[in-house]
């Protein structure tokens, strides 16, 4: 076996569904933070909820119209912005929120579009990966 580090589960999917990002393998254990982005239906009615190992840790209703919610470096969540986060400062920088998980064997990290399918949605858990 080996440990990994960087991205050790990531997500696209943008429909109205629960997608899993990332699930712990046997004899393993992680700890890492998560890093996502939505830009929400025109309609403005997506909702989003972010679980780590079936408890919530962000959720937002309704995204306003196209706009666009993301982590960044001071918070698990950012915006709504009506352009993409542009890196002026912390709070308009997409990045790993501040957060970290530590995971074990078995143990997701998922997320939950409601409502209106998403334009587009990216959630990543990026950290470092160990045999335990």
């Amino acid at each position: 076996m080996t440990d990994q580090i960087g991205v050790l589960g990531g997500a696209t999917t943008a429909s109205a569904a629960t997608t899993t990002v990332y699930t712990v393998p046997s004899s393993k254990a992680a700890r890492g933070k998560v890093f996502w982005m939505i830009q929400g239906h025109s309609d403005g009615t997506t909702d989003i909820k972010i679980t780590v190992n079936a408890i919530d840790v962000m959720s937002h209703a309704n995204i306003t119209a196209s706009n666009y919610l993301f982590s960044s470096p001071n918070a698990l969540k950012e915006g709504p912005l009506s352009a993409l986060p542009t890196g002026v400062d912390g709070d308009t920088t997409g990045s790993p929120a501040p957060t970290e998980y530590f995971l074990s064997a078995a143990d997701t990290v998922t997320y939950t579009i409601t409502g209106s399918t998403a334009i587009s949605c990216n959630v990543q858990f990026v950290g470092t990966e160990i045999d335990v």
